[in-house]
């Protein structure tokens, strides 16, 4: 790979017959290569990791839509049911003076939501030879050395807006990823990951022919967004 490979996100367009596309998704691409008359030479690359990264834009206005391209009203009614106001914004949301949520949220004294399954060993566990052990301790001991393990292994996601920039609508999303300030078990060695994500649905401009602005509109492409972190290997 060259110093000027740089990453990207492109856009695989599936037309039909009658010129009409089909909803694409986001694709990760690597450009590694001399430009052509036709742009970047282009080759696919893995894109299983998140967040993804910045997409590479081409400066030129001729690529950018109109102030009468941009109408919120019909925007929004062509992205219909898939707005997703908490993941989303027509307009710049740190301008806002909504008070950030915590990044932890805690529920008396520990995390919200489903408790971890290895919690369970700390009341008895099966070692390799089949022997089962049993810890002597209290129910309300066991409770807090549970509620302790559970914190110091709970992955957080840690949520920011991003801006996406005029060929997209809405321009801002809300984008997660995990945090990574020191390791998540015990013994050390394993870091929070991604363990589940989710696509919103975004609209791009695209022109067949960006000097024919007769064949440009929007199109509804999918933004993988993480809603999950986990610790792990």
């Amino acid at each position: 790979m060259t110093p000027q490979s740089t990453l990207l996100l492109f856009f695989v367009f599936y037309a039909s017959a009658n010129t009409d596309f089909s909803e694409p998704l986001f694709r990760l691409l690597q450009t590694d290569g001399p430009q052509t008359k036709h742009g970047m030479a282009r080759r696919p690359s893995p894109s299983d990791h998140l967040p993804i990264e910045d997409l590479v834009e081409n400066e030129s206005a001729i690529y950018d839509p109109r102030p009468s391209d941009i109408n919120t009203r019909s925007l929004r009614k062509q992205l219909g049911s898939k707005f997703k106001r908490d993941f989303m914004s027509v307009q710049d949301p740190n301008k806002r003076s909504t008070p950030a949520p915590p990044l932890i949220p805690l529920h008396n004294g520990r995390p919200q939501g489903k408790r971890p399954g290895f919690l369970s060993l700390l009341r008895s566990a099966v070692l390799q030879d089949g022997t089962r052990v049993e810890l002597p301790t209290t129910k309300k001991e066991r409770r807090k050395f549970q509620k302790y393990l559970w914190n110091l292994t709970y992955c957080p996601v840690m949520y920011s807006w991003k801006y996406l920039g005029i060929r997209f609508w809405p321009q801002w999303i809300k984008e997660g990823s995990c945090v990574n300030k020191r390791s998540c078990s015990l013994p050390e060695g394993m870091m929070c990951a991604p363990s589940m994500s989710s696509n919103i649905a975004l609209l791009r401009w695209h022109c067949a022919d960006f000097n024919d602005h007769t064949t440009c509109q929007w199109i509804r492409v999918y933004y993988p967004i993480i809603t999950e972190c986990a610790c792990s290997c």
